[in-house]
């Protein structure tokens, strides 16, 4: 399923939970790479949040947390048909639902060249 999505900023704590090494070690375990170290925020339509969040129900897996730090759902995606990577779905988020958060090993608006405000497609399955 492909989702289009608008780039926004998010509230900057995706790179303090994403340095943390109960994260890097559990998502480079399972899906093969260190995260880098932030999110990539997608804010989607509500009519794909019912879509993404049956294919969330179906495929997410668990990346476990510990002390403060919630657990993590995530399933696995591309971006652009480019950056293999997944969405996240923190226990402990302040975000709507409608906002995205998607990790891959990159930095995703230097790569893609993208900025606030700009359009962007999830491939998820």
């Amino acid at each position: 399923m492909k989702i289009k999505g608008l780039v926004t900023s998010g509230s900057q704590k995706g790179s303090y939970f994403m340095s943390q090494e109960i994260y890097i070690h559990q998502f480079q375990e399972k899906l093969g790479f260190k995260p880098f170290e932030g999110t990539f925020n997608i804010l989607i339509e509500k009519q794909d949040l019912e879509n993404i969040h049956e294919i969330r129900e179906k495929n997410a897996e668990i990346v476990k947390g510990e002390g403060g730090f919630g657990d993590v759902e995530f399933i696995k995606a591309t971006l652009e048909d480019k950056l293999e990577g997944a969405v996240i779905f923190p226990a402990k988020t302040h975000h709507p639902k409608e906002f995205l958060e998607f990790i891959t090993s990159e930095n995703v608006r230097e790569t893609l060249n993208v900025r606030d405000g700009d359009f962007v497609t999830l491939s998820v399955d």
